[in-house]
């Protein structure tokens, strides 16, 4: 279960982004593609469950999921796909090349007023 070492990490870099005197964390938004390999619910069950007696108790974990995104080199027509075939929707080629969907980064820390 590598969710819990990521929302560690996740806690640890919005603890030191936080601005001297800060105010209490609100929201911790992030992004999460589809092929990053990191399962939501079991990340959003572990940060709710290491923030306990902390400064971020309280503090919602916010999951965008990106959908896989490619891009055809034959047709340049842009597909999101469902299935494990990386072919292009369009043209049926599979020619494609990978757009989004790996995504694992922090996109917003939202503070109380």
């Amino acid at each position: 279960m590598h969710e819990l070492s990521i929302a560690q990490e996740i806690i640890n870099i919005v603890k030191t982004s936080l601005p001297d005197g800060h105010q209490k964390v609100k929201n911790v938004k992030i992004r999460v593609g589809k092929l990053s390999g990191v399962l939501s619910d079991s990340l959003k069950f572990c940060f709710e469950s290491i923030i306990y007696q902390t400064e971020l108790e309280g503090a919602l974990l916010v999951i965008e999921e990106i959908p896989v995104q490619i891009k055809c080199n034959e047709c340049n027509s842009i597909s999101i796909i469902d299935d494990p075939f990386f072919q292009c929707k369009n043209c049926q080629s599979f020619d494609v090349q990978l757009i989004s969907g790996k995504e694992l980064e922090i996109t917003e820390i939202e503070l109380e007023d």
